[in-house]
């Protein structure tokens, strides 16, 4: 296994002087006038959001009309790798069926240069961009409607509805996450979960990549899969130094056995029935609002979703936004919950079934700790990074991960 980490190590160095050379171009073209809007001031136009609308507005989606002002609103929104903020709108005609947004919410790549290299290696700001394109608007959860959606070169532009507009809804963010939130809030987003997850389980292979190629996933894509592999065992021991406390040496040891067993991982992983996930689905990710049947919950951020076992959102909202002792005293209720979620919906998904991928997907939870913590948090701020990675190991070694794998092995032999 030793000889693909450094195969691995190679296309991740390649991948990065790759990122950092579209960086470099974007500034030329820039320059010459041919790159997308990288600044607010730049986006702030009229000409510019028209421009963006009439271009890149997604295609089975009636676009807005044109704007004859935008001024950016002075809002501003936490983010750990993207500049978000607001803009306001003003149209040239009211005119219309629906009414018109007052704003729209605008992301940007970051300015700081490691954490957009880091993006571009790994492909998750094109990744959120062709999931806006093409899959937002066939989502049967609520997500942000799409105005525009672009990248090109080590940038994208992303004009999205403002959530904020709808009555009484609440937005978390990071933070929230890293506080901890309750089996009665995590029942609710669980609902959600199952309802998309539902609406695309086992779609045929075809009608997956149709959809959203495999070449986007950084697991199984051919390009990837050992670039994800270097990128894991890197940063473990960096890790380690960082937060000896929370890194053990027992858990080391784990990791370590899973990177050497890694084939076999990825096969039991993503052995069908495969559904479309979130990827990156933690209580920052989610959003609440009103209904007549009491809240519900939507989702925001689509910068890891690929084809997975819908367990891989169900323990990673569960562990990194619960705190151990509570998540061990409700996570079997919770889990159970979701299967007949599931049933509600026509899927049929045993509890047993449900909880060893629960134990299996854990590890790649505990790996969006170790990676950030571990090469000097390139997309998180630290107490969040400290938080999940604190939760996470917890659930490793609570739930024997490490025996799940010799398993794996033993069958194997």
């Amino acid at each position: 296994m030793r000889p693909r980490r450094w195969l691995g190590g190679l296309k991740l160095a390649l991948r990065t002087a790759g990122s950092f050379f579209r960086i470099a171009s974007d500034g030329v073209a820039e320059r010459l006038g041919g790159a997308l809007p990288r600044t607010k001031a730049q986006i702030a136009k009229p000409e510019t959001i028209n421009e963006l609308i009439r271009r890149h507005a997604p295609r089975d989606q009636i676009p807005l009309p044109p704007v004859q002002g935008v001024r950016l609103s002075g809002v501003d929104f936490e983010s750990s790798n993207c500049l978000n903020f607001l803009i306001d709108l003003d149209f040239e005609t009211t005119a219309s069926h629906k009414p018109l947004p007052k704003t729209a919410y605008v992301k940007l790549p970051c300015e700081e240069l490691s954490t957009r290299s880091f993006a571009n290696t790994l492909g998750f700001w094109p990744l959120e961009t062709i999931f806006c394109e093409r899959v937002a608007q066939h989502m049967p959860i609520r997500v942000p409607r799409v105005y525009a959606a672009v990248q090109r070169g080590a940038r994208f532009v992303l004009l999205l509805e403002n959530l904020h507009e709808i009555p009484g809804a609440r937005l978390f963010i990071n933070r929230d996450m890293a506080a901890g939130t309750t089996p009665e809030r995590a029942a609710r987003v669980l609902r959600s979960f199952a309802e998309m997850h539902a609406h695309f389980w086992d779609w045929p292979e075809a009608k997956r990549e149709a959809f959203l190629p495999n070449e986007l996933n950084t697991f199984t894509a051919p390009k990837m899969r050992n670039v994800t592999l270097a990128l894991n065992a890197s940063a473990l021991g960096p890790a380690q130094k960082a937060a000896p406390d929370l890194v053990s040496e027992r858990l080391v040891e784990t990791c370590r056995l899973a990177f050497d067993h890694w084939d076999l991982i990825l096969e039991a992983w993503y052995r069908g029935p495969l559904t479309l996930i979130h990827g990156d689905s933690h209580l920052g990710n989610c959003f609440e609002y009103p209904t007549e049947a009491g809240p519900q919950v939507g989702m925001i951020d689509f910068q890891a979703t690929h084809w997975s076992k819908g367990m891989r959102d169900v323990q990673y909202f569960m562990i990194n936004s619960m705190e151990p002792e509570l998540l061990e005293a409700s996570e079997e209720e919770l889990i159970r919950g979701y299967c007949a979620e599931l049933a509600g919906h026509g899927v049929t998904l045993s509890f047993e079934e449900a909880w060893e991928q629960y134990r299996a997907f854990s590890f790649q939870t505990l790996m969006v700790g170790i990676v950030p913590l571990g090469l000097g948090s390139l997309t998180e701020r630290n107490e969040t990074v400290l938080a999940i990675t604190r939760r996470s190991s917890a659930a490793v070694e609570r739930l024997k991960f490490r025996d799940w794998v010799e398993g794996l092995r033993s069958q194997a032999e």
